[in-house]
């Protein structure tokens, strides 16, 4: 085999990858010189179906390389993204050594900002499986690309600060009407300036803060 398996998987050859799986000489979490895996090499460029193989094959999707990255701080579009997290169960909270989760590395790299946003909406619980048991969901959620847009407020014991049904329902309609337009690939920067002005979640202040931030920055370099 002339072509070694991290170039393979870069190159979505699949025959290769899984002949050197086969050998016995290499497995799905087999590192390079600088702990780069198959699984990196796969999704940087965006390889499903290799992905989905190698993690068939024991694959360890959160695994890191040498700078502390996982595979979804490598990736390079939303597709790859949403396939990382939804259908492999990526862990969008991993850092590397720099102490970067995946959506601040790639918002740091400042190539891909559409994916460095929806990366934030998740760790937010705005897009996406809601990571924390401490929340509940509205009854009826709209959804983008498959996706559900949560709507979280606070548990019983931050009662007071929730938003009334009224303001619930509001928001609901809002999303609904963009997510369901005549310009759906649109929805995205529509939703972020929606959070930014709006608000989407009552978390406690500090989070709300930070969100807010988080989304303006996010909103202004989808601008540029």
């Amino acid at each position: 085999m002339g072509i070694n398996l991290w170039v393979a998987a870069a190159d979505n050859n699949i025959d290769v990858v899984k002949e050197h799986l086969d050998s016995g000489s290499y497995n799905a979490n087999s590192k390079d010189p600088n702990g780069y895996t198959a699984l990196h090499a796969a999704a940087s460029y965006g390889h499903k179906d290799l992905l989905k193989l190698l993690v068939e094959r024991g694959g360890d999707i959160n695994i890191q390389d040498g700078e502390g990255d996982t595979p979804l701080h490598h990736t390079e579009d939303v597709e790859t993204a949403k396939f990382l997290v939804e259908e492999l169960k990526a862990d969008t909270t991993i850092t590397n050594n720099d102490g970067l989760t995946a959506a601040a590395y790639i918002e740091e790299e400042d190539e891909f900002p559409e994916l460095a946003v929806y990366l934030k909406l998740l760790i937010h619980g705005l897009l996406g499986e809601e990571k924390s048991t401490a929340v509940e969901e509205s009854s009826s959620i709209p959804t983008f690309e498959g996706n559900e847009i949560k709507f979280a407020v606070e548990t019983e014991e931050d009662a007071d600060a929730q938003l009334s049904p009224e303001e619930l329902e509001e928001r609901r309609k809002k999303l609904e009407g963009i997510l369901n337009g005549e310009n759906p690939e649109e929805a995205l920067r529509e939703l972020i300036q929606l959070a930014v002005h709006e608000g989407l979640a009552n978390f406690k202040a500090e989070e709300d803060e930070k969100l807010q931030a988080d989304l303006q920055t996010a909103s202004k370099r989808l601008k540029q």
